[in-house]
């Protein structure tokens, strides 16, 4: 399985892969670091999305990508139930009101004041 979209970090490879992905393409990411620093650019990338692999396993308790489970991608799972639970969230909203009349148009600015005449007399 191969997952090409979107994938931006290293937390976005460590759950692709959780959720079966083989391995990942990170066109976006490698673009990005070619345009802000060429070669050099993409290097970094490349140390960045490392080192946010590496801290994202830490903060999962795994030291390999094989023990990398679906069980590990919850984020979603747990964010939704409290969404839902906001009384503004799931609050049923009222139609949009039907206008009846002339379109609503811009303001337009005032007319422009004719050429100033000069407070000294002739």
């Amino acid at each position: 399985v191969h997952l090409d979209t979107g994938i931006m970090s290293g937390a976005d490879i460590v759950a692709a892969i959780a959720l079966g992905a083989d391995f990942t393409l990170v066109g976006r990411a490698y673009l990005y670091g070619l345009m802000a620093g060429g070669r050099e650019g993409v290097d970094r990338m490349i140390e960045i999305l490392s080192e946010q692999i590496t801290r994202t396993m830490r903060l999962l308790g795994v030291t390999s990508l094989a023990e990398l489970t679906p069980a590990h991608v919850t984020q979603l799972e747990r964010l939704a139930p409290r969404a839902l639970s906001i009384p503004a969230a799931t609050a049923p909203r009222p139609p949009a009101r039907a206008t009846t009349g002339p379109p609503v148009t811009p303001k337009t600015a005032p007319p422009k004041a004719g050429p100033r005449k000069s407070p000294i007399a002739s």
